[in-house]
């Protein structure tokens, strides 16, 4: 009985964080995944496939932010001239901007999610 609560417990911190994570940042509209994409093309040249490693996540999953991103007119891709099937990544003039917005208020949110989490984890443990 205790390890099923225990599973149960571990069930409700994993959601809120995955909600935390996945939710677009108020005042932002793109949630943190992409604030990181964003900040990882900016520091350098990268393709999707690179993007992808360094997020740790599928390369479906990564080229679905790069969709959204670019929709948005955040990022711009480019084909390698020496493979066709590679793309590289750029912000656009407007990306550059999001991100002087993100790099202003994501450490405000980060730290009161964070406060959120640490409380609402002492609750449930």
């Amino acid at each position: 009985m205790a390890d099923q609560e225990k599973l149960q417990q571990l069930t409700q911190i994993y959601s809120l964080v995955t909600q935390c994570y996945n939710q677009p940042v108020a005042g932002l509209a793109i949630n943190l995944p992409q604030c990181q994409l964003m900040r990882f093309v900016a520091a350098e040249h990268l393709s999707v496939a690179q993007v992808a490693e360094k997020l740790g996540f599928s390369a479906t999953r990564t080229s679905n932010l790069v969709v959204d991103l670019c929709k948005r007119g955040y990022l711009k891709q480019r084909v390698a001239p020496n493979d066709r099937r590679r793309r590289y990544l750029g912000l656009t003039q407007l990306g550059f901007e999001k991100l002087g917005l993100i790099d202003q208020q994501l450490p405000n949110v980060l730290e009161s999610t964070l406060t959120e989490l640490r409380g609402t984890t002492q609750q449930i443990g």
